[in-house]
């Protein structure tokens, strides 16, 4: 088995668009926290708890987005929940 996702502790994954549904089934993972500008919610299963905080490659001064990305992956975390970023 190939996989194309890393635990940054464990509960919290981090991996690109290709392994989402590999770490959901894989990992029992709960929550997403997509940080990605042109993301698209329609591919997510309906059991599992959906977060966009765009994040724009280049755009200086996204301080407050990067926090609100952070605070949404620790609710998740100490709510039991397993998290992936993407």
């Amino acid at each position: 088995m190939n996989i194309d996702y890393q635990t940054l502790i464990n509960g919290i994954f981090v991996c690109g668009l290709p392994a989402v549904n590999d770490v959901i089934k894989n990992e029992n993972v709960k929550a997403i926290v997509d940080l990605r500008a042109e993301a698209k919610e329609d591919t997510i299963p309906g059991n599992v708890i959906y977060r966009n905080v765009p994040l724009i490659d280049g755009e200086p001064n996204q301080t407050k987005l990067l926090k609100e990305a952070v605070t949404e992956v620790i609710q998740f975390y100490k709510g039991d929940k397993q998290v992936v970023l993407h």
